[in-house]
């Protein structure tokens, strides 16, 4: 895959919600020319933005209109935002009811199904606007293909301006481990689930703490959390949809998730892992870290070990986190499944029908994927939040060492929009400063090592269409409902081990094989791109 101008510039140097707010445009086709729509030549187009508000925005501000990078992007490309955001906790809903009502905004930024939003009349194609309209984001499209390719549907459709990371940084989180735990107890940093074992039984037994391993949040995504599939990969599945020799497969069903699930009914007993697991909240999660209950767990290399080392050692200045390898069952094997994300995040920004002026919107949006757009996207405003050192954009102190006492994610937040999903490109150099530990700078270096191996066994960004889909979500709704009840019934032995394949038995009749058949056949019209 070919770089883009950063890149080489660097180197000399169902469907959920991404960003998004109820709007209520009257209703239109979609092919407005000019300023139509009521805006004068000269003044500034409107448009509206229908996007989740992200936490660390809403800390400072109320709206995303309020965000200095936006307020620039408006007086660079002469138009008016009006972001309108959902409640949290209502986002689906709201979502729904805007839907239903027809009423909608100019843009929705969303992460999903956007074929199904085209099928409905929802939104509108982009392959002429962004051909005649989006010259910046048509070059990378152009020297990229792999990232073309994720983007558009399997009839060559494009339905969203994207967010990309085409950079190196691409693994964002993984398993931390109390090192200093490890320097006092005389022990290597584990690798093989063997070793981890030996480690885990000496934080029990020699520091006395409850969750040698936490695990259930954050984020919640499932009963099982994010640090229990994590050993679940060592055995070479997951616990949903993967690819096993190139072929879909569902991780549950295979033999190896009984292996898993022995081991961790096993450690539950021991008391290895958090009694509390299936109970874990933020609140709780973030306690025991940070009562030095917890000897290794999932964080986000950010925002969470952004906050929880300086807080640990402020108690303990001797308090160490540093990131561990993915497990792996035997000695020497490559970890496969490392949370890499693919070059196209999934997330974009849509044109709805309502939508009166695609023409101005599509290049207000191109603008991000410009030099200066992407200056803009991922450092904000030159003098203020950052100034170019040897030709490296340096954030400021109103970034790293905030007057009005916001840490550097907040600060961020209020400034720019680096450090969650929006249009544009993602800046390496971005990453390299908001790891202000080394302990960070070590961990995304640590995470990345394999992380090319999960192109090998993760599904790529396949379309469904929208009969698929409905069938795809009404099947796995039932199966995920079920593998999440049930793992926790074997791992704290309410439902024996013995009992696999009555287990598997049951998700077979909830028709897996019907789901694997859907995504298969979305995989061969993904390769046949």
């Amino acid at each position: 895959m070919k770089r883009s101008w950063r890149q080489r510039m660097m180197l000399g140097t169902s469907l959920l919600l991404a960003i998004g707010g109820l709007a209520g445009c009257s209703g239109g086709n979609g092919n407005g020319n000019g300023n139509a729509g009521g805006a004068a030549a000269d003044e500034p187009t409107p448009i509206s933005i229908w996007a989740s508000l992200n936490t660390n925005v809403s800390i400072t501000l109320k709206n995303m209109s309020e965000i200095t990078a936006i307020q620039e992007w408006e007086k660079k490309t002469n138009i008016k935002t009006e972001f309108q955001h959902p409640a949290v906790g209502a986002e689906t809903e709201q979502f729904n009811v805007m839907l239903a009502s027809n009423e909608l905004p100019d843009v929705m930024f969303v992460y999903g199904d956007y074929s199904k939003l085209y099928t409905d009349g929802t939104i509108i194609k982009l392959n002429d606007l962004i051909d005649q309209y989006a010259p910046n984001l048509k070059k990378i499209l152009d020297e990229n293909p792999e990232v073309a390719k994720q983007l558009k549907a399997d009839n060559g459709d494009i339905y969203a301006i994207p967010h990309l990371r085409l950079g190196k940084y691409k693994t964002f989180g993984g398993t931390f481990i109390r090192q200093d735990w490890l320097d006092e107890l005389n022990l290597q940093q584990p690798e093989t689930l063997a070793e981890w074992e030996t480690v885990l039984k000496a934080f029990k037994e020699k520091k006395g703490v409850t969750a040698p391993l936490l695990f259930g949040a954050p984020p919640k995504l499932t009963t099982m959390g994010p640090a229990a599939p994590t050993f679940l990969e060592a055995y070479g599945i997951t616990n949903t949809i993967f690819l096993k020799d190139g072929k879909v497969a569902y991780g549950p069903t295979e033999p190896e998730f009984k292996e898993f699930l022995t081991t961790f009914h096993r450690w539950y007993q021991e008391g290895l892992i958090d009694p509390d697991f299936a109970t874990n909240d933020q609140k709780t999660y973030d306690a025991k870290i940070l009562g030095g209950q917890a000897g290794a767990f999932f964080a986000f290399i950010g925002g969470g070990i952004g906050r929880y080392l300086p807080a640990l050692q402020e108690k303990e200045p001797e308090a160490n986190l540093t990131a561990v390898q993915y497990p792996v069952v035997n000695k020497g094997d490559e970890p496969m499944f490392t949370g890499r994300s693919w070059e196209w995040s999934g997330a974009g920004a849509t044109i709805t029908k309502s939508n009166k002026n695609p023409e101005e919107t599509v290049k207000a949006l191109d603008y991000f994927f410009s030099e200066e757009g992407h200056m803009l996207k991922n450092f904000g405003v030159e003098g203020v939040t950052y100034t170019m050192k040897d030709g490296y954009p340096t954030y400021t102190d109103e970034i790293l060492k905030n007057p009005d006492g916001l840490s550097v994610v907040q600060a961020m937040a209020k400034h720019f929009i680096a450090n969650y999903p929006f249009v544009g490109e993602d800046d390496d150099r971005y990453n390299e400063q908001y790891y202000q530990y080394q302990q960070q700078k070590d961990a995304v270096a640590l995470f990345s090592k394999y992380s090319d191996n999960t192109l090998k066994v993760g599904l790529p960004p396949v379309s469904l269409t929208t009969e698929e889909s409905t069938e795809y979500s009404k099947i796995m709704s039932d199966i995920t409902t079920y593998r999440d009840e049930m793992f926790i019934k074997f791992v704290i032995g309410a439902e024996p081990i013995e009992n696999f394949g009555k287990f598997t038995a049951q998700i077979d009749k909830f028709n897996v094989k019907r789901a694997i058949e859907i995504q298969q056949a979305a995989l061969d019209r993904y390769n046949a791109r």
